[in-house]
């Protein structure tokens, strides 16, 4: 009670002056009373306002980029609205102006040929490395032959010259042990890939067998020690043959046929890496329409298989830049001494 009857005391008096010292308040009454307040400093919370800045900063900078994104949407729609109404007046002006439609079977003509040559683009340049390609038989020994007297020998000849021209459109240096309708003896075809410097040697073959003609596909040979690079050399091919579209994958095979110890003598006698491609089954009828109609796309995925053979085995690189300064010889053959 005492305290409040001072405050209302002091708050009859006239205030007569006020001072100031620092945050310090001296207020003068008339009948000399003193009043004395003193002020706490403010304390001001900088890290609340520099958050509240930050999100603020951030809330701007969002909705600028909201006004980008949708000035940015109507102008795209603006622009394909535009395009398309601008390709739709072509094409009708093209149809309008287009001659007469071609025949059927000149359609089909042009497609076929178009694919062709799709197929034989080569896909690499400069591989700087050497292959020697094997056409089987020759000469009187025209090997296997189809119902309509089709002769392997020449069908392998076939094939032989289109794997080399795309190799050759690829860089590659090729070797052929045959080059036309020419006996070439087994032996002589395995010196020409030795003494070439062949780096791998492909020989290319068609199947046949007398008592089933629903036997299909594609098969490769390799030497029968089952050499590590043969075998990627076959599986490359294989798988790019499967890709290109044969009847059925019959896998990579080793030895001879019937006899798992025994060996082709081009599997043999090579130095090299080296496969023997059995390119479907000349007594069925699948396989050798496949083979009549496929043969640029047989002849590429041959060529790609083997230079993807050679970047995967260090014999160049993907430029085609050679990285082997000897030729590749085979990694597990009974004929070749590696030296380390």
């Amino acid at each position: 009670m005492a305290e409040r009857q001072t405050a209302e005391q002091i708050a009859e008096h006239r205030v007569v002056s006020v001072q100031w010292q620092g945050r310090t308040k001296y207020t003068y009454y008339d009948d000399g009373i003193v009043k004395i307040t003193r002020y706490k400093k403010r304390k001001v919370y900088w890290g609340r306002i520099f958050a509240a800045l930050v999100i603020f900063v951030l809330l701007a900078a969002g909705i600028v980029q909201l006004i980008k994104a949708a000035l940015t949407a109507f102008a795209n729609d603006k622009t394909e609205i535009q395009v398309n109404s601008s390709l739709a007046a072509t094409y009708s002006a093209e149809e309008s102006a287009a001659e007469p439609a071609v025949t059927d079977e000149s359609s089909a003509a042009d497609s076929t040929s178009s694919t062709a040559d799709s197929a034989a683009e080569p896909a690499y340049s400069n591989m700087n490395f050497t292959v020697c390609i094997d056409p089987g038989h020759g000469d009187y020994d025209k090997g296997a032959v189809t119902s309509d007297e089709k002769y392997e020998s020449d069908q392998d000849l076939e094939i032989g010259l289109k794997v080399k021209e795309y190799l050759e459109s690829c860089g590659v240096s090729v070797i052929m042990t045959r080059s036309e309708d020419v006996q070439v003896s087994l032996s002589e075809r395995c010196a020409i890939a030795n003494q070439g410097s062949a780096d791998f040697f492909v020989s290319l073959h068609r199947n046949s067998v007398s008592d089933n003609a629903s036997e299909s596909g594609v098969e490769i040979w390799v030497n029968s020690n089952q050499p590590q690079y043969d075998t990627a050399l076959a599986q490359n091919i294989l798988t790019a043959l499967g890709t290109a579209g044969i009847s059925q994958d019959r896998g990579v095979k080793y030895g001879y046929s019937g006899w798992s110890d025994q060996n082709y003598q081009v599997n043999m006698d090579t130095v090299m890496p080296s496969c023997l491609i059995e390119l479907g089954f000349m007594t069925n009828d699948t396989d050798n329409e496949l083979f009549e109609t496929k043969q640029t796309e047989y002849a590429k995925a041959i060529g790609d298989g083997i230079i993807k053979t050679a970047i995967d085995l260090g014999v160049c690189a993907e430029d085609g830049t050679r990285k082997l300064s000897e030729q590749l010889l085979s990694d597990s053959k009974a004929n070749v001494t590696q030296q380390y």
